[in-house]
């Protein structure tokens, strides 16, 4: 099968556990793009957080954001894809987390708001040293989801730990128009139903005139099984959850810290890096 197409998550995938990105995964995208193949980045994360990725690679990358919500090309300086959350949604879920005295962040396109300052220090830890270090990290603070309303917000995300998680997972499963998964272990993320990396994957595609069997990706965990199973060749990292290894086609033989997207999209294209 000639792929026409890679598709990568960022977090655990495509970045090392402190968020940078191996200068292997860099060489090895350069070399497929290249070859005529496109590469897209899809990340649970605001394309605030990742476009610097995609400007280390260098090239027309399409970057599939907030968990499918959004899809740009900002090279191009495109959006081709918006699916907000539904206002009556927003309203309800929001007023939730604040009645139960939750804290979470809020992306729009161009804005990243985050409701107690505590989260905003554990977001900085889940994305590592790499944002850690940056002066400009463009969260803003919100007293809560009043704040919220007026806005075209595409996610809300709650870090707290799994158990936590899981029972706000529970009490939102009502809420009509969302869909409400994790993103990691410690991570929730709530958009609309009508977004999911899958769903922009199969979108972006169709607009290239590219097939679903042409297309590979690289995914770690719960959120990314809808852009996996929307593939040709579905890849599990080697740290990626257990139970998506097993709905995989092939998992990768070394972990996002050694990188193995590179290591495999090598096997895969015969790159001649190894």
């Amino acid at each position: 099968m000639k792929y026409k197409m890679a598709v990568s998550d960022c977090d655990n995938t495509l970045i090392d556990k402190n968020g940078y990105l191996p200068q292997d995964n860099i060489t090895a995208v350069r070399k497929i793009m290249n070859m005529g193949i496109e590469f897209v980045i899809a990340s649970g994360r605001n394309d605030l957080l990742f476009a610097d990725f995609a400007k280390e690679i260098g090239g027309d990358i399409s970057l599939i954001g907030c968990n499918g919500a959004t899809i740009r090309n900002l090279n191009k300086n495109e959006t081709l894809r918006i699916e907000p959350i539904p206002k009556e949604a927003l309203c309800e879920i929001v007023d939730f987390m604040d009645k139960n005295g939750f804290d979470y962040k809020a992306y729009t396109i161009d804005r990243a708001l985050t409701k107690g300052i505590e989260i905003g220090d554990k977001i900085r830890s889940l994305t590592g040293s790499y944002y850690k270090n940056k002066k400009d990290f463009p969260y803003e603070k919100i007293e809560g989801g009043s704040d919220l309303k007026d806005l075209e917000v595409l996610k809300i995300v709650a870090v707290y730990d799994t158990k936590t998680l899981s029972d706000i997972q529970n009490s939102l499963k009502s809420v009509k128009g969302v869909n409400v998964v994790f993103s990691s272990k410690i991570c929730l993320d709530i958009v609309s139903e009508k977004a999911s990396k899958g769903a922009a994957l199969k979108f972006l595609a169709e607009t290239k005139g590219i097939k679903p069997e042409e297309i590979v990706a690289f995914g770690d965990t719960e959120n990314d099984l809808s852009m996996l199973t929307a593939a040709g060749l579905s890849v599990c990292m080697k740290n990626g959850e257990e139970s998506l290894k097993k709905l995989c086609h092939m998992t990768t033989e070394r972990d996002n810290c050694e990188a193995g997207v590179a290591y495999t999209l090598n096997k895969i294209f015969d790159l001649g890096m190894y």
